[in-house]
C-alpha cells in the first residue's frame, strides 16, 4: 500500500459506505490502466442528482476535515466542478470534458485496493475524458493510446 493508493482507498471507501454513484477519473484512473504517473488528488465523476451528491458529500464529510459538511448537493450537482480541499483534495465532476456518468455507468471497471472496491473509467471513456488539449491530459492519451494499442494486439498498430 502506498500513500497514493492509500489516498484513493480511503475516498472510495467513504463513497462507497454512504452509497454514492460514481466512478473514478482522472490521473487514478490513468494509473489504474497501468501509466506510471503521479497525482495528489482523486477525481470523482458522479451521477449528477441532489439524492446522489447529498450521498457524496455525506461520504466525503469523513475525511481529515470534514469540509464536505458545509457544502449544498444542489450546488454540487449543478456545477461541471466541485474541488474539495481537504485531506486528500477530492475533485467531484459532474462531466468529464465531454464523458457523463450516464454514458459510463456500464463500462466502468472495478478493482480492489486495500480491501475496498474502486470504480474507474474504461479505457475509451477515460481517453475520451482526456481531450482537454491541458499538456498532462495530451500526454496521458499518448500513453493510454499505446495501452489500447498492445491491448488490441497487432492488428491494431
Amino acid at each position: 500500500m502506498t500513500d497514493s493508493t492509500s489516498r484513493l482507498s480511503a475516498v472510495c471507501g467513504l463513497l462507497n459506505a454512504a452509497g454514492a454513484e460514481y466512478v473514478v477519473v482522472g490521473g487514478f484512473a490513468v494509473a489504474l490502466h497501468g501509466v506510471i504517473r503521479a497525482t495528489k488528488d482523486v477525481d470523482v465523476l458522479i451521477e449528477p442528482s441532489a439524492k446522489n451528491a447529498a450521498r457524496v458529500l455525506s461520504g466525503l464529510q469523513g475525511l481529515k476535515w470534514g469540509i464536505a459538511a458545509e457544502l449544498d448537493p444542489v450546488a454540487l450537482a449543478s456545477r461541471p466542478i466541485t474541488i474539495i480541499g481537504d485531506d486528500p483534495r477530492v475533485d467531484v465532476l459532474t462531466i468529464a470534458w465531454s464523458v457523463r456518468y450516464a454514458d459510463v455507468v456500464h463500462t466502468m471497471l472495478r478493482t480492489e485496493i486495500d480491501g475496498v472496491e474502486v470504480p474507474y473509467l474504461d479505457l475509451e471513456s477515460l481517453i475520451r475524458s482526456k481531450q482537454t488539449g491541458r499538456l498532462q491530459d495530451q500526454a496521458d492519451v499518448e500513453q493510454l493510446e499505446i495501452i489500447a494499442r498492445l491491448r488490441d494486439g497487432p492488428s491494431a498498430m
